[in-house]
């Protein structure tokens, strides 16, 4: 049960992780709806990327499900806090999850210089007894292979700057009418894009990573819907996998807090475990 729960973890970590800034479809699945097909749509969306350039922080209430099937099949939900710059960081809390339909203790992810920090119960039988687990991103990189570079960089496709840009490759976005998202009045749009095309607004290491990642996935094509404000800021976005996915994807991001101070703290030494003590107490490769 241990090694099954750890794998659904794994799951929803890598979703949290990889695919927030490269999937999207139409919440109703109604991406022909609204008006039609104007440059005033493409417009908006590029001048929404234009703004979310100069964001340094935000928080945002997050909701992801996946329809796999076993540990792939995942519902979560919880928050985040991000810090873009001077350096990346963020702090990701699910209170709520449920893998392979069995209710979960919630978990916490938490990215702090050159460290992953992990707060996950069943973790804490492998860790000496305490909540947190450090994981130096070095060491990850050693010990399962995994290439570090592309996970920060997947990383940073959490944020809206990634999404937009991406966003801007639809060419069939249309604006569906006026809504208030959280009290605040915003234009909804809808579309969709193709992967190739939408990785190719990105620089060339973000590109790479977002096409492994649409790649195992098998996502070629995407919809989305996005809600922005008057100062042409997203406040909601709507995404889910396209046709053809291995693991359709719907994940919800309800943005907030713009440009406001943004505190993430690594939890104290006493209450974290050793990262070789979670090594010696994981499956090793080929077990079942």
């Amino acid at each position: 049960m241990i090694r099954r729960s750890v794998a659904g973890t794994a799951v929803s970590v890598a979703l949290a992780l990889s695919v927030t800034g490269c999937l999207g479809e139409d919440s109703g699945g109604n991406a022909g709806a609204g008006k039609a097909v104007s440059l005033s749509a493409a417009q908006a969306l590029i001048k929404t990327s234009q703004k979310t350039g100069e964001i340094t922080s935000f928080k945002a209430d997050l909701a992801m499900e996946s329809s796999g099937t076993g540990d792939d099949n995942m519902k979560a939900t919880g928050t985040m806090q991000y810090r873009l710059k001077p350096t990346l960081a963020f702090n990701m809390t699910f209170d709520q999850m449920t893998v392979g339909g069995e209710s979960m203790a919630g978990m916490q992810t938490m990215l702090l210089g050159e460290a992953m920090y992990m707060k996950i119960p069943m973790l804490a039988e492998v860790g000496g007894g305490k909540p947190w687990m450090k994981l130096p991103l070095d060491a990850i990189s050693k010990a399962s292979g995994m290439n570090v570079d592309e996970l920060l960089q997947q990383s940073q496709q959490m944020d809206p700057v990634q999404a937009t840009k991406q966003l801007t490759a639809s060419k069939d976005v249309r604006e569906v009418g006026k809504e208030t998202v959280n009290g605040v009045e915003t234009t909804h749009f809808t579309g969709s894009y193709k992967v190739s095309e939408a990785t190719a607004k990105l620089d060339p290491q973000k590109r790479a990573a977002t096409e492994k990642a649409a790649r195992e996935a098998g996502m070629d094509s995407m919809l989305f819907d996005l809600w922005v404000d008057g100062q042409q800021l997203p406040q909601k976005m709507v995404m889910k996998a396209g046709p053809g996915a291995k693991t359709p994807v719907t994940i919800t991001v309800v943005y907030r807090d713009y440009g406001q101070p943004v505190t993430i703290t690594a939890p104290p030494a006493s209450e974290v475990g050793d990262f070789g003590d979670l090594l010696k107490g994981m499956p090793s490769p080929g077990t079942a």
